[in-house]
């Protein structure tokens, strides 16, 4: 991804879109899915969100949060210790 900040929209559990910062993109092939790490735009926190992107017929995409107690969630948050430690932005 570029350094350019790139934002998204996902709807809360009310319905209402919620602007987030990407902070990083990436697919994993074993899970044959795409993912992004972002935080609310919105608001100061260190607090990081992780979401599967679904693409829709249309070619909109659909952000789904992943839950922090599945085996899912695990690979994607080692890829993105993974990555960002590659890439020097941040040391384990």
């Amino acid at each position: 991804m570029d350094k350019e900040a790139k934002y998204v929209y996902i709807p809360d559990e009310n319905g209402n879109d919620v602007k987030f910062e990407v902070i990083i993109y990436f697919e994993i092939e074993k899970l044959k899915g795409q993912y992004i790490i972002a935080t609310p735009a919105f608001e100061e926190t260190d607090e990081a969100y992780a979401f599967k992107i679904f693409k829709e017929d249309d070619g909109s995409e659909i952000f789904l949060a992943l839950e922090d107690d599945d085996d899912e969630f695990e690979m994607v948050l080692e890829t993105y210790n993974t990555l960002m430690s590659e890439d020097g932005l941040f040391e384990e």
